[in-house]
Order: C-alpha cells, then sequence, then structure tokens
C-alpha cells in the first residue's frame, strides 16, 4: 500500500446504549494513517495483534458525526480502551491493560487503545506506548469522535462492542471507588466479566458502570 495517507470507506453509527444495535446509517471516511505511516488498514479489517511496530491511526469522520473505526465482524468483540499520556489513573492500570491485550492476543477479542487528547500525536502516542509497555494497536482520537460514539466521558474508561452493538461501557473494575483513592485490590473486574461474558454466549453483567477517571481533555488554546 502507498505510504501516503488514504481514506478508508467505514460506516457511521447512531449512538447506542449498551445492549442496543448501532443503527448502522451511512458511508464515511474512516480511519486513516497519519502522514508518516507506511501502510492503511482498510475498513472491515481488525487492527493487526501484536504488533509494537504499528503506527497509531488516526479516527477522522466530519464535524460532529458519530463513526466507528472499525466494523466488528461477525464472531469477534472490540475493546476500546479510552486513555490519556498524563492522567495517573489510566496509568495505573498500564501493567493490567498490558497483560489483558497479551490474554487475549491469538482470541477473536481486539483490543486497541484510544487516545482522546487532541494534543497527543503518533509520536507521543508511541512513546506512552513503550514507556508503559503497551504493545497493543493504538487510535488516535483528537476530535474525540469515538468517544463521543461510544459515550466515554472519562480516561480510562472501556467499551466492549460486538456486530449487534455496544455490549459494555464503564470502568475497568473497582479498584478506583472514587478520585483520589486506589483501593489496590478490585473485588469486581467488569471490563474482564463482560468479556468473558460474550465470549460464552451471556448477557453482560452489569453493561453499565460508573468510571473514575480524568475529564477528556479540550484542544490546548
Amino acid at each position: 500500500v502507498a505510504a501516503t495517507p488514504a481514506a478508508a470507506t467505514s460506516v457511521a453509527m447512531r449512538r447506542a446504549r449498551p445492549g442496543q444495535p448501532f443503527g448502522w446509517v451511512t458511508a464515511l471516511a474512516a480511519a486513516v494513517l497519519l502522514a508518516a505511516c507506511g501502510s492503511v488498514i482498510p475498513s472491515g479489517v481488525s487492527p493487526r495483534k501484536s504488533d509494537s511496530a504499528a503506527e497509531p491511526q488516526r479516527v477522522l469522520a466530519p464535524a460532529g458525526a458519530t463513526m466507528a473505526a472499525f466494523p466488528v465482524r461477525e464472531g469477534t468483540l472490540q475493546v476500546y480502551l479510552f486513555v490519556t499520556t498524563d492522567c495517573p489513573i489510566a496509568n495505573s492500570y498500564a501493567p493490567w491493560i498490558h497483560a489483558f491485550a497479551r490474554e487475549h492476543q491469538q482470541t477473536s477479542v481486539q483490543v486497541a487503545l484510544v487516545h482522546v487528547d487532541p494534543d497527543i500525536d503518533a509520536q507521543k502516542a508511541k512513546q506512552h506506548a513503550r514507556d508503559y509497555e503497551l504493545d497493543l494497536p493504538i487510535l488516535l482520537d483528537p476530535e474525540q469522535t469515538l468517544a463521543r460514539a461510544l459515550g466515554a466521558t472519562v480516561t480510562p474508561m472501556a467499551a466492549v462492542v460486538s456486530p449487534r452493538g455496544l455490549e459494555y461501557l464503564g470502568r475497568i473494575d473497582d479498584r478506583w471507588p472514587k478520585r483520589g483513592v486506589d483501593g489496590q485490590v478490585a473485588a469486581h473486574h467488569d471490563l474482564a466479566e463482560a468479556v468473558h461474558a460474550l465470549q460464552n454466549g451471556q448477557p453482560v453483567p452489569n453493561p453499565r458502570t460508573e468510571a473514575i477517571g480524568c475529564r477528556l481533555p479540550q484542544r490546548a488554546p
């Protein structure tokens, strides 16, 4: 594929509640690599797994639009983990995210980081991944298009999407009962439990949970 950025065709989705179908509406320009990237992942093709050299991809859509960066194929799940480089709560989950991504490398579960800071570019996102040993696909969502589409409001926040639509939205677990209080040990592993239930054809026990974290940042003036 040519090294210059190229748009891939995807589909837009209306904002969905957990367990509600997306309601596909119309084709939009989808994820394209940044100018420095050497390849493009077309619409309908999931991010490559365990490829630490893969360039971050940027989520592009018309202003105010909502969209899915990758359509979810039948029999697969897409897990989006919304993060920022400077959120201490999000960064405290780096070892867990690393382990979770490795656990699902050879499964039907696709896991991707989504950077929602408008001022974070590909190089900064890659450096953050190296610093925290996060070897998984990275999406750049500077306009917070994907965050709005799925309803993410803080970092870290997790969304699990199946071909039916949004299945889970909320916290990774309950280790942080409130801002500034790290309980150290989680009693409820909500994201892992949601993925496990869906893999076994069961309903998600708690499809919506409250996430404790940092507010989505706005672009610096």
